[in-house]
């Protein structure tokens, strides 16, 4: 079954709801737990990804309403909603919104990629400075066996004559 296309009202109502929560420093969730609605539900919907019961949705305008923020998304959603006129220019803006959170996420992921590269190069460098610290400390070590064995060979091969 083909899944509908996402309309520029669940989108903006989407981008409302998570633009919200996350002002507000509130978690998925504590949204999930508060709504009685599974995490990749919540997800879905604040990504506008579709496949979200208009009960669920519901459920989480009203929390988001309730909240002592007060954050009066209704008015909001209508001020969006004023600048769509025709459904061409609600699909355009609904591509650039999902353009938008795809560059977003490969950012955050780049970043997260040249963190990791970053620790990684880092570790490997302490992990080669151990390497030839103990290497060093090795061979010394074996030097100065190599002269008290020899030292040794020595004192032996003077007593025998």
């Amino acid at each position: 079954m083909k899944q509908k296309k996402p309309r520029i009202y669940t989108v903006t109502m989407a981008k409302l709801l998570m633009d919200w929560r996350t002002s507000q420093g509130i978690s998925r969730y504590e949204v999930t737990k508060s709504t009685g609605m599974n995490i990749n539900t919540a997800k879905r919907l604040e990504e506008g990804e579709g496949g979200v019961t208009f009960e669920a949705g519901f459920r989480y305008f009203v929390y988001a309403e309730s909240h002592k923020s007060k954050p009066n998304l209704m008015r909001k959603f209508r001020e969006a909603m004023a600048f769509y006129q025709s459904e061409q220019e609600q699909a355009n803006m609904v591509i650039a919104q999902q353009k938008q959170r795809r560059l977003e996420n490969l950012r955050s992921d780049f970043e997260r990629r040249k963190i990791e590269n970053t620790t990684r190069q880092s570790v490997q460098m302490e992990m080669s400075e151990k390497l030839i610290s103990l290497t060093t400390k090795h061979d010394a070590k074996t030097k100065e066996l190599e002269t008290e064995l020899q030292e040794a060979r020595d004192q032996i091969a003077a007593m025998q004559k």
